[in-house]
């Protein structure tokens, strides 16, 4: 059986191109690549609660998970076992602490240190920039970090920034084949939370260090925009030296 000519230039004209397939190509749906949850039959309420908690991830990034969950009025918990705020909190003092909810204290910290810090990068917190946003996230999160820290150094024995480091006894058998034992020892040390904080402050000094926000080097920007006062030694000297001058033309 003989193929028709015509038959297949009708073929080749009619075949859809890369372009073509691109162009007749569905838009992306990113909401649809992953699978949902179905039949939740949830309240209202509840349909609102969830709605704020998944915006509260996509517009705070990760600092929206880093709050503290409330452990209730810990009563019969250890004092270094309770929440670093256990000594302060007003809502433990009256036993009304939220178990199993957000932390109201570090919830306040989160959403004001996050507009804050939107504000000192020069940005809009409704539409931070992805880099902005994860930068954002990450000085809130040493904001959380240094609260703790401070609180939990703030009471008790660790209130003198130190603690103590004791080793158990160690049985081992000698080289004459009798039973040793190495006594226990102690010694006092820095705090392991004054130790986090100077992490924490070296950390945050990096971050703003990479969006030139420290107070050194926001002056040299003014500097070569000509706007710093010169308030250095360098500057200061100059200043003297052009006086000089003025006084004396021969002054070299």
């Amino acid at each position: 059986m003989q193929t028709d000519d015509r038959s297949e230039d009708m073929m080749e004209v009619f075949q859809p191109t890369g372009l073509d397939i691109l162009e007749s190509k569905p838009e992306l749906n990113f909401d649809s690549l992953l699978p949902k949850p179905k039949n939740l039959k949830l309240t209202p309420d509840e349909v609102q609660e969830l709605a704020s908690f998944k915006a509260s991830f996509v517009i705070l990034g990760p600092a929206a998970g880093s709050v503290l969950v409330c452990p209730g009025n810990q009563e019969d918990t250890p004092p270094d076992q309770k929440c670093p705020y256990a000594a302060k909190c007003p809502l433990l003092r009256i036993k009304k602490a939220p178990q199993g909810e957000l932390c109201p204290i570090e919830r306040v910290i989160t959403e004001q240190r996050f507009v804050a810090w939107c504000k000192r990068i020069g940005q809009d917190p409704t539409q931070l920039t992805e880099d902005a946003r994860i930068t954002v996230s990450e000085l809130v999160w040493l904001d959380l970090q240094e609260q703790r820290c401070v609180n939990i150094l703030s009471t008790g024995e660790a209130a003198r920034l130190t603690q103590v480091n004791t080793t158990e006894a160690i049985n081992f058998t000698g080289s004459d084949g009798t039973q040793q034992v190495l006594p226990l020892t102690w010694e006092r040390v820095l705090h392991v939370n004054t130790i986090r904080l100077d992490n924490i402050q070296d950390r945050r000094r990096l971050i703003l260090k990479d969006w030139m926000l420290t107070p050194e080097q926001q002056w040299k920007i003014k500097k070569a925009e000509g706007k710093a006062k010169g308030n250095d030694l360098g500057s200061a000297q100059a200043a003297r030296g052009d006086k000089l001058r003025k006084l004396d033309p021969a002054f070299e």
